[in-house]
C-alpha cells in the first residue's frame, strides 16, 4: 500500500507498534487494582455500536457488521452472536439488551444510544436521549464511546471535491478540533476535569485509520492523481491524535487518560495490526467488503456474502465498517479497559 519511505508507512508501523507496547505493558508495584462493578453500560456512537431498536426500520437487534443467523431457522438472526464490541464487555457483566436479549437475562442493564450517521456534534443528543430515560449518572455508570468516523469521510470528500493544499490543511484543522470537542465531552461527562471521581466512567476508542477502508481503496483506484490513501490516513490521525493528547498549538487538551476516568482502547492500532500482520488475527481477506448487500441487513448465509467470502476471516463487513473478528478484538480489549483500570 505504501513504499518504504513513504513518511505515512513509517507513522503506521510506528502506531503498530505502539499497539503492541500496549498489549505487552503491565501495571507494576501499588495498589492492586479493585475490579469495577457497574450497574448500568451505556453506548454512544455511530453505525459500530447501532443495534436497531423497535423505532428503526425493520428487525430488532440488528448489526452494522455481519448478523449471526440461528442454526435451526437461518432466516431469523441470532443477535448475541458476533457480538459488537460493547456486546463484548456486556456479556462479562451479565449485562443484556432490551434488543438484544435472547436469553431473557433479567438485567437489562446495557443501553445503546449510537445511531446511524452520527458525528462527533451527535454526541450532546444521545448524552441527553440516555439522561431523559435513565437519570443522572453516577461514578456505577460505565459508557463506551465510538465515533468519528463520519467524521473522517465528510472532510474527506470535502476535500476530494477541489483537492488543494488550502482544503487539506483545512480538513486536518477540522478534524483536530473535532477531535478535541469530543475529548472535551468525554472529559465533562467523566468529570475528569475537575478531578471528581463520583462521575461515570468511559471506555472510548479512536476511529478507524479509514485509509486501510476498501471505501479508500475504491476511491485511490478511481482518482490516480489524488493522495487518497495519504490523505485519509492524516486525516484520521489528526482526529485521534487530537482526541488523545490534544491540539497544543491552540491551547486545547486530550482526555485525560490516567485510567481513573477514562479508559482508551485503539481502534486505529488494531486494524493496522491485523492489516500488516493478518494471520494473527485469522484474516484472510482485509482489503474487500464480505457482504454484498447494505447494512444492517447482511445475514451471514451465502446470498448475502461474496463468493466463498467469510464473515470471521474477513476484515471488513461493507466498505466503512468492520467485520465480526474486528468487533471481538476490540471489545477484548475495551473489556480489558472496563476491568483492569483503577475506576
Amino acid at each position: 500500500m505504501f513504499s518504504k519511505g513513504n513518511p505515512a508507512r513509517r507513522a503506521l508501523l510506528g502506531a503498530a507498534a505502539l499497539l503492541s507496547a500496549l498489549l505487552l505493558g503491565a501495571c507494576g508495584g501499588g495498589e492492586p487494582i479493585t475490579e469495577f462493578a457497574p450497574t448500568r453500560m451505556l453506548v454512544l456512537g455511530d453505525e459500530m455500536s447501532v443495534l436497531t431498536n423497535p423505532g428503526d426500520d425493520g428487525p430488532v437487534g440488528r448489526k452494522y457488521s455481519v448478523n449471526a443467523v440461528q442454526s435451526a431457522d437461518p432466516t431469523q438472526i441470532d443477535c448475541a452472536a458476533f457480538p459488537l464490541w460493547h456486546q463484548v464487555v456486556a456479556n462479562n457483566y451479565r449485562f443484556a439488551y432490551s434488543e438484544c436479549n435472547p436469553n431473557g437475562l433479567a438485567v437489562t442493564a446495557a443501553k445503546v444510544y449510537a445511531r446511524p450517521g452520527a458525528k462527533v456534534d451527535s454526541m450532546p443528543a444521545q448524552l441527553a436521549a440516555a439522561a431523559a430515560q435513565n437519570g443522572s449518572f453516577g461514578n456505577t455508570d460505565l459508557f463506551l464511546v465510538l465515533v468519528g468516523a463520519n467524521d473522517i469521510k465528510d472532510e474527506f470528500e470535502k476535500y476530494l471535491l477541489n483537492p488543494t493544499t488550502d482544503n487539506y490543511n483545512a480538513g486536518l484543522a477540522e478534524l483536530r478540533s473535532r477531535g478535541v470537542k469530543l475529548a472535551a465531552f468525554v472529559n465533562e461527562l467523566t468529570r475528569a476535569n475537575v478531578g471528581d471521581v463520583n462521575g461515570p466512567k468511559v471506555v472510548i476508542s479512536t476511529a478507524p485509520l479509514m485509509n486501510l477502508t476498501p471505501y479508500a481503496l475504491a476511491l485511490a483506484s478511481a482518482n490516480p492523481g489524488v493522495p487518497v490513501l495519504n490523505t485519509l490516513y492524516e486525516f484520521s490521525n489528526a482526529f485521534n491524535t487530537a482526541l488523545r493528547a490534544g491540539d497544543s498549538a491552540n491551547g486545547f487538551k486530550g482526555i485525560v487518560n490516567d485510567g481513573r476516568f477514562i479508559g482508551l482502547v485503539v481502534l486505529d492500532g488494531i486494524l493496522q495490526t491485523g492489516v500488516n500482520n493478518p494471520g494473527a488475527y485469522g484474516l484472510t481477506n482485509w482489503t474487500q467488503p464480505v457482504c454484498v448487500v447494505p447494512l444492517p441487513d447482511c445475514d451471514n448465509v451465502a446470498a448475502d456474502l461474496k463468493p466463498n467470502g467469510n464473515a470471521q476471516t474477513w476484515l471488513w463487513a461493507s466498505e466503512l465498517w468492520i467485520g465480526p473478528t474486528a468487533h471481538q478484538n476490540l471489545g477484548n480489549f475495551a473489556n480489558g479497559r472496563a476491568t483492569g483500570n483503577p475506576f
